[in-house]
Formats: C-alpha cells, sequence, structure tokens
C-alpha cells in the first residue's frame, strides 16, 4: 500500500508595502515628510521636519498617508500654474503680432 499524496501548504503573496516615507519636493531631503492623519477630526496635516513647510487638508475615514502627499503635490503643482510667469526669455501674451504683410512688401519694393 501506498503513501497518500500530501497537499501543499497555500502560500500567501506578499502585498506591496505603501510608501510612508515621503521626500520633500521644497528641500529635496529624502524622508523628511511627517504626515499626521487625526481621523477624529477629519483632519490630515503635513510638514517636513527639516524646511519647515506644512499644508493641512481634511481626510475620510479611508485616507491613507500616500493620499494625503498626493493631494500635497497636486495642490502645490495647481499653486504653480496658478502664478503669473514674469516672461523671463519668452514672448509675452500682450505682444502685437509681427505683421507678415508689410515684410512681404518691402521685398516686393526691392525687385522693382
Amino acid at each position: 500500500m501506498g503513501k497518500r499524496k500530501s497537499a501543499k501548504k497555500v502560500q500567501k503573496k506578499e502585498r506591496p508595502k505603501v510608501m510612508s516615507k515621503f521626500d520633500c519636493p521644497f528641500c529635496n531631503h529624502e524622508g523628511c515628510i511627517r504626515i499626521a492623519i487625526i481621523k477624529k477630526a477629519k483632519l490630515a496635516t503635513v510638514k517636513c521636519t527639516t524646511c519647515g513647510q506644512d499644508w493641512a487638508t481634511t481626510v475620510t475615514a479611508l485616507t491613507e498617508p500616500i493620499d494625503v502627499f498626493c493631494e500635497w503635490i497636486d495642490a502645490c503643482e495647481k499653486k504653480n500654474q496658478e502664478a503669473p510667469s514674469h516672461g523671463h526669455g519668452g514672448a509675452s501674451s500682450s505682444a502685437r503680432p509681427r505683421d507678415e504683410d508689410k515684410d512681404d512688401e518691402d521685398e516686393d519694393e526691392d525687385d522693382d
């Protein structure tokens, strides 16, 4: 008589870990961002321990630190896009378009 075949143990798949340490986009230090979530008050704060930059937002019961950090980055990008550019090296929006017909007329006069 033979032995029964033993069943293999089920191995759990490793879940990817969510980041918990974040880099500051202002001072570029690694792992210096601290995120505090107060679920009872529905409030989250982001603070850089190096440069002191801080930000606060409202949260839900499902909000994780990575969500708060991404919201902060999005808010920073939105603020940067709203800031008026001061025309360093580029054409300003109030500049008059070049009158191309006038240039063509000058070239035609030289041909006569």
